[in-house]
């Protein structure tokens, strides 16, 4: 019986040596540049748009201070933005400087404010902001609606001369659209379904 034990404990583990693993799959050039913690799908778009605004830039990088503002709706009057376009914005800002574009964030104050909420440093009260900035660029960008998502084009022009320097268009499905919801006032990022 203990010969019989040892007899199959020996052939459980030379059983066990014999696995064949998968041949690891090479990962993208985009994956590649990704850190490691999980992001969500929503940054994947804003790598594209980046990327494409980066490359075909008539413009070099290092003559340029990029301001990054709100996508808007192409409807609508320009001076509303979404969670999703506020989100997929400030991941373009990310983005961008993944791709060594020089960036300002303008919404920077000189100063923190101290409150019992938190301390902050970026404002939306335009008074806050200085009136004088050193940018000479500025991505823009409109989001069109569509049946199974929405189509994103943004743009890098110049401020001064209004020159388009690049431009960038991405598709992004529904279900990337929909992890960001509203909650009252407060944007909440969600999981792909």
């Amino acid at each position: 019986m203990k010969s019989l034990l040892i007899v199959a404990l020996t052939a459980l583990v030379a059983i066990s040596g014999c696995t064949v693993l998968p041949k690891p799959q090479e990962s993208s050039k985009l994956d590649k540049q990704r850190t490691p913690y999980a992001s969500p799908a929503s940054s994947r778009y804003a790598a594209d748009i980046a990327e494409q605004l980066a490359a075909q830039a008539t413009t070099a990088s290092a003559d340029m201070v990029v301001g990054v503002t709100t996508l808007s709706g192409v409807t609508s009057d320009y001076n509303e933005g979404t969670p999703f376009a506020q989100t997929l914005t400030q991941q373009l800002m990310t983005e961008l400087h993944r791709q060594n574009i020089p960036l300002m964030d303008f919404k920077t104050t000189d100063f923190i404010r101290v409150t019992d909420s938190g301390d902050f440093a970026l404002t939306r009260d335009y008074l806050e902001i200085d009136e004088i900035l050193p940018i000479t660029h500025v991505v823009v960008g409109t989001m069109a609606q569509h049946r199974q998502g929405v189509m994103v084009s943004a743009r890098l022009v110049d401020i001064n001369s209004k020159d388009v320097v690049s431009v960038a268009q991405t598709f992004i499905p529904e279900v990337v659209v929909r992890q960001l919801h509203e909650q009252g006032d407060k944007a909440i990022i969600r999981k792909a379904p």
